[in-house]
């Protein structure tokens, strides 16, 4: 199907989204390196020989996670090049597939001095919410699940505890991240980390709770995504997007409350 693509269509851009996530991928680690290694190689092979065949750079979208992390000081907001050690079958796919990306756009066929290259870009995502889309298998969910399952059914089982905290984003800004990214004339970096606001479980059930105040929740926490969870930063500096291409987000966590309701 890649090999048809290539030859019936001019490609300007790829945005390669498609991922086994993080909990899944624990379930299914083989599955999930064919999806989210193989899959990756498949998109810039094409990303790739298309840049041959038109002779100019083709843009590359891949988006990473906060999942190549490893912390050791929860209380830190790491940096892009700090503490990559993940614990996860998901996060080692995507510091890997940053990788490669950063390979097909800088090094790929060094040896002949091939100029036909790829102009990969990536964004760490945190979190995401969406207002209509429901999550499911990553392990960030816990704060989107929480809000769905609260709408609809005014209770939320939780399957970390009460203090844990992770960095997120609103999905109009994951869309707007992406776009202002992708439309930046040069990027030096290639990967950057975003952000917007990082609520733990009960900070969030409480905002929750003054738009549905008989919510219930109760905490069933799982022990293996809780561990997960651990490792994963309570919050991430994004200075680096900042600089380089100007990155703010337009939601924070009130406005993202309201963007929910609507």
């Amino acid at each position: 199907l890649i090999e048809q693509i290539n030859l019936e269509f001019e490609i300007k851009e790829i945005y390669h989204l498609a991922a086994i996530l993080s909990t899944r991928a624990e379930i299914s680690p083989k599955i999930a390196h064919d999806v989210n290694v193989n899959g990756t190689i498949n998109m810039l092979e094409l990303a790739l020989k298309q840049s041959k065949s038109q002779n100019k750079k083709i843009k590359f979208f891949f988006p990473s996670s906060i999942a190549v992390y490893g912390v050791i000081n929860k209380k830190y907001n790491y940096k892009e090049k700090e503490s990559l050690n993940p614990i996860t079958i998901y996060g080692s796919n995507k510091l890997y597939a940053e990788k490669l990306g950063i390979y097909y756009s800088k090094y790929y066929d060094q040896l002949s001095k091939n100029t036909s290259l790829v102009d990969f870009r990536s964004l760490r995502f945190p979190g995401l919410i969406s207002a209509k889309t429901i999550p499911s298998g990553g392990t960030s969910d816990f704060i989107p699940e929480m809000w769905h399952s609260i709408k609809i059914n005014n209770s939320y089982e939780c399957f970390v505890n009460q203090n844990s905290r992770l960095p997120f984003l609103a999905m109009p800004d994951a869309i707007h991240a992406i776009n202002k990214l992708m439309n930046a004339k040069k990027v030096t970096s290639r990967v950057y980390n975003v952000t917007s606001f990082n609520p733990s479980a009960e900070e969030f059930f409480e905002l929750i709770k003054q738009h549905y105040p008989n919510a219930k929740l109760k905490y069933n926490i799982n022990n293996i995504r809780q561990k997960i969870v651990d490792s994963w930063p309570s919050n991430i500096d994004d200075s680096l997007a900042i600089k380089e291409w100007g990155w703010s987000p337009e939601y924070d966590l009130d406005k993202t409350i309201n963007y929910l309701r609507k």
